[in-house]
């Protein structure tokens, strides 16, 4: 067996469970607190609190992302805090693996306790005032900060999910792509029109007691393919994601390679994990959806590759696509599956060695 640490140079292809290990423990309270300033914002139609996270080392001179990271309707208030610390909505940003990799603002807002981020699934042609207000806050900071204008990203849980869908639909030039968890949101076909415009990977936990994925996620998405002409990719999976034995009859289901690929290789703008088997009952169902999208292994290499420019959407060269591994590796799908290949200088072609993405050595003639 070959040791990955000798074949890869880049953290994108190690085996799911090594990613899960990568920075397994939690950024604690008094970390996040401490480490996202507290600010307020003011307009004449609604005042939020918000925490700011700016990476180590800002470098005026450079550019940064920024993700508004948008909790549920239990974290509203006004103190300011709970919104960092009663889900994992602030750890996926700040892992250390991720900002050295990706270093970013995050900037995650709370909403007042009277109001929602989005029309409790009254779509009337109204926009809520809190919605509106993420926006102002953005303005307010890309005056302050650098900021990359091209490179603003969403993502939220429950009703930072119908958030989310709502950005989509109000501001379909803004950001460069979407994560919704445990969400749902306008399905009347302009809003769809809108939503498309900006690339999504939307998770939800099939059995979820709070917010249906029938109604809500898998009708945005089946109504969104409709728009779109083409089918988007769906990754059914267990919390630890393995696909689960029979597949359904969900149609266009991928393997967690083709997932891979999809990410990788073809730099896919649209994608939908639908999370089965999720442990426990009640709200724990309801959290499988976001759970899986904070610790998915390749969410934010997915995220912080996209980039909108004049509401055009592109992939950002530096950090697109293919892994990076050594000169004499490259990443190969055959047969269904993502391979490494290993050659010898100077050796001919058919001497090249393959192995999995686990360290194992494919046999001779197998991968051809």
């Amino acid at each position: 067996m070959i040791s990955l640490r000798d074949l890869l140079l880049s953290a994108a292809l190690l085996p799911v469970a090594a990613l899960h290990e990568a920075d397994a423990q939690p950024k604690t309270s008094t970390w996040l607190t401490t480490n996202f300033q507290a600010r307020t914002h003011t307009s004449t139609e609604v005042t939020i609190a918000y925490r700011l996270f700016k990476p180590v080392g800002y470098d005026p001179l450079k550019m940064y992302p920024i993700v508004v990271a948008l909790h549920g309707g239990g974290e509203r208030g006004s103190d300011n805090s709970i919104q960092l610390t009663r889900e994992e909505l602030a750890q996926p940003w700040v892992r250390d693996s991720v900002q050295a990799k990706h270093p970013h603002f995050v900037m995650i807002p709370q909403c007042p306790a009277n109001l929602a981020w989005s029309p409790s699934a009254i779509w009337d042609g109204n926009r809520s005032l809190p919605n509106i207000g993420i926006v102002q806050i953005l303005d307010s900071l890309k005056r302050e900060f650098s900021l990359d204008t091209t490179r603003f990203y969403v993502a939220g849980l429950s009703m930072g999910g119908f958030a989310s869908f709502e950005l989509m639909k109000w501001t379909p030039n803004l950001f460069a792509a979407a994560v919704p968890t445990a969400g749902g949101g306008d399905t009347a076909a302009p809003a769809i029109a809108q939503m498309i415009k900006t690339p999504m990977w939307a998770f939800h936990s099939l059995t979820d007691p709070t917010v249906s994925a029938q109604r809500g996620s898998r009708t945005l998405v089946t109504k969104m393919e409709a728009a779109l002409g083409k089918a988007i990719p769906r990754f059914v999976s267990d919390t630890g994601l393995k696909n689960p034995a029979p597949y359904d009859s969900l149609h266009g289901v991928v393997t967690v390679d083709s997932l891979r690929k999809l990410v990788y290789v073809d730099s896919a703008n649209f994608l939908y994990s639908e999370v089965r088997n999720a442990p426990g009952t009640g709200n724990a169902l309801h959290q499988a959806g976001w759970f899986a999208a904070w610790r998915h292994p390749m969410l934010t290499d997915w995220l912080f590759s996209k980039r909108k420019v004049n509401g055009v959407t592109s992939v950002t060269p530096s950090l697109s696509a293919r892994p990076f591994a050594p000169a004499n590796v490259r990443v190969v799908f055959r047969e269904g599956r993502t391979l490494l290949e290993k050659t010898v200088a100077g050796a001919p072609k058919e001497s090249a060695t393959f192995y999995t993405l686990e360290g194992r050595r494919v046999p001779a003639g197998a991968s051809r």
